[in-house]
């Protein structure tokens, strides 16, 4: 009985030690706009503080030629997908039905508790 007791006690303790160290990560999700058969697109950041259009350091927007190409760019800066999906929305007008569908990633980056508080701190409109 108390080795029974005393392995309960040893599995409750690594228990409450990894839920200690979990990892943070911090979000962005990205849409897409534009056409890449003709134009390539463009994609647009929700940092949880603004949504803007992805640019380089100075300013230009980053044409992609397809989706692939902008998951790599983000991998390579560390991101990782985590979610993907579509939101839709349609209307009647006059009978006929209009929809619009926009893809999206849920992109994550483990970061410091710290970092994820600020973040936090940040998105709060008062």
């Amino acid at each position: 009985m108390k080795r029974i007791a005393l392995l309960l006690l040893l599995a409750a303790t690594a228990l409450l030690g990894t839920a200690q160290t979990r990892t943070c990560h911090i979000y962005n999700i990205v849409t897409f706009e534009g056409d890449y058969d003709k134009e390539g697109i463009t994609v647009k950041v929700d940092n949880g503080q603004t949504v803007q259009k992805l640019t380089d350091g100075k300013g230009k927007k980053i044409r992609f030629r397809t989706p692939a190409a902008a998951l790599m760019y983000f991998t390579a800066q560390g991101w990782e997908l985590c979610a993907n999906g579509v939101t839709a929305s349609g209307e009647e007008f006059m009978g006929k039905w209009s929809a619009d569908s926009s893809p999206y990633w849920i992109l994550r980056k483990p970061c410091p508790r710290e970092k994820l508080e600020k973040a936090v701190k940040e998105g709060i409109k008062e």
